[in-house]
């Protein structure tokens, strides 16, 4: 696949998982803080428009290769920071660790009060860009990827239920 295409891959799949998570943003209980404004369905059709599939090689892929969770701001990971903005009620401790709160798990419905029973997945799957063209990129740039806080790319859920997902794809 060309980097073209694995660029515009990546893009168009976190589109998709743009508008995935809006709209399981409109059936959810209200969080303490919004999440990131997804793309309009406009521009996500626009972009899946334009997506030309290709064969995936995952050869390589180690998930290690995007270093995650790290620090965003004081003591608070980009762990903390997703269960902070998704969670309503939630309290930290000096550490910036959720020690009360409530989540509830797009995924499957579900409401949480312990911090230690949610995942933040990556809706397009660190696997997937890999996939898509990230093997390509600066360790700097996956960690960048792996850790956005600007697009709809990380959301809190249920943690047993986004381990069954795995690395699968928003499809």
């Amino acid at each position: 696949m060309s980097k073209f295409y694995a660029r515009r891959r990546v893009s168009i799949l976190a589109a998709l998982s743009g508008l995935i998570a809006s709209v399981a943003l409109f059936n959810a209980p209200t969080a303490s803080a919004a999440l990131p404004t997804p793309v309009s369905g406009a521009t996500a059709r626009s972009y899946l428009a334009q997506l030309t599939v290709a064969t995936e090689d995952r050869t390589g892929y180690d998930r290690d290769l995007f270093p995650h969770w790290i620090t965003q701001s004081g003591a608070c990971n980009t762990r903390e920071v997703v269960l902070k903005r998704d969670g309503t009620n939630v309290v930290q401790d000096s550490a910036c660790a959720a020690t009360s709160g409530s989540w509830y798990s797009v995924y499957d419905g579900a409401t949480w009060t312990a911090a230690s029973d949610l995942d933040i997945d990556h809706l397009v799957p660190l696997a997937e860009a890999w996939d898509s063209g990230a093997d390509s990129w600066t360790t700097s740039r996956r960690q960048s990827f792996a850790n956005d806080l600007t697009r709809p790319q990380l959301i809190a859920v249920t943690d047993n239920v986004n381990q069954a997902k795995g690395d699968q794809d928003p499809a």
